[in-house]
């Protein structure tokens, strides 16, 4: 089940703090479950379900706005925490076109060598 990507921006990692969160009692039976299943406790389990919903909001609200087209496909990756490889093969597994010309290339040079 947690056998999730490793790119995670790992400066996102660095300082934890306590989070409190009201959840249904499904939901928390269901964590117990998996945390049963996964022998991990369940602050373990919240941190990574929080992980994985994270990085799929992040992924998703980038895939919207490049579809939408009010960002860039550097940009998009940037948004989502990812390469703009990761992005383009994002793009091809959800079958979304993707446009990369001269001026996406120059935006990404310009960030990555200054």
């Amino acid at each position: 089940m947690f056998a999730y990507c490793n790119s995670v921006n790992r400066d996102l990692l660095l300082t934890e703090v306590t989070l409190a969160a009201r959840v249904s009692k499904e939901i928390s039976d269901l964590i117990a479950e998996i945390s049963a299943e996964e022998k991990l406790d369940r602050s373990s389990v919240v941190r990574r379900l929080l992980d994985i919903g994270v990085r799929e909001w992040r992924t998703r609200n980038a895939l919207e706005r490049y579809g939408r087209g009010s960002v860039t496909l550097p940009r998009a990756a940037e948004l989502a925490g990812v390469s703009i490889y990761e992005m383009i093969a994002i793009l091809e597994e959800r079958k979304i076109p993707y446009r990369y010309d001269l001026s996406d290339l120059e935006e990404y040079v310009k960030k990555r060598h200054g």
